[in-house]
């Protein structure tokens, strides 16, 4: 029988260390920006311990620090916004709109530029990887205004799933609140995340989105939360979006 392995892969330690989330850390590994005791490592898999192991991130020595206070945010992300922390090319950043936060805050997965509404941001790398990896089925809903009257038969191919160029889309909710002959709004409620993937499933069905916007995210909504502003996460929020993945997770466990 083979020894489990010892210590802990190198994204998780990262991710304690509210780098980024473990996604984001994957990418920080694969461009060689991590060593661990002097040798750059590539492998997302490679294990460390925390304790023992020098490990640096563009040449600072991570491991002598304490892990941070983990801290977690709600933002109305406006129109023209990149989610990301820094673009030399963007006029703004969500990063922007944290500047008097001492904590090193991420997104918790993405908003294209042209989408607004609610942004998790959070230096807690492990609770951003449950809350945007499919299998813990966190929900999303979102508003949508379309171009066009949309057919009750493409609500239902979209409701299904679509064929995308990564793969097909996993079942969603879409509720219609008004349609007339120039436009449809509409409700749209998934637990996937494929990059832009709203939009790109009306293109599928001859559909431009006009505006969209994200409400909710598991428990969480914006409340009356105005484009630009955030708000810190109570402690029985952050229970709540806890609970939100392992109530997921249990159940992916106990299915067959």
């Amino acid at each position: 029988m083979n020894d489990p392995p010892k210590g802990e892969r190198l994204q998780v330690v990262l991710a304690r260390f509210g780098i980024s989330s473990r996604r984001g850390v994957v990418s920080l590994i694969e461009s060689g920006k991590v060593t661990v005791n002097g040798k750059v490592i590539l492998e997302k898999g490679f294990r460390v311990n925390a304790s023992t192991d020098k490990i640096t991130l563009d040449g600072k020595d991570i491991s002598i620090e304490t892990p941070p206070e983990k801290r977690y945010f709600i933002f109305n992300k406006p129109k023209g916004v990149l989610t990301t922390l820094q673009d030399p090319h963007a006029e703004h950043c969500v990063a922007d709109f944290f500047k008097d936060v001492s904590a090193r805050v991420f997104p918790v997965g993405r908003l294209d530029r042209d989408t607004t509404g609610l942004l998790i941001m959070t230096n807690d790398g492990a609770l951003a990887f449950r809350l945007t990896h499919p299998r813990f089925g966190v929900k999303k809903k979102y508003r949508a205004r379309i171009k066009g009257a949309v057919t009750d038969e493409k609500i239902k191919r979209l409701q299904e799933g679509i064929d995308l160029e990564e793969g097909r889309t996993a079942p969603c909710v879409i509720e219609i609140e008004t349609k007339t002959s120039r436009e449809t709004v509409l409700y749209v409620t998934l637990h996937e995340g494929k990059k832009r993937q709203i939009r790109r499933l009306f293109e599928k069905v001859g559909h431009e989105v006009l505006e969209l916007e994200r409400l909710s995210y598991g428990p969480l909504s914006l409340g009356d939360l105005r484009f630009g502003q955030k708000r810190e996460l109570k402690p029985f929020e952050v229970k709540q979006l806890e609970q939100a993945t392992e109530i997921r997770k249990s159940l992916r466990g106990t299915s067959s």
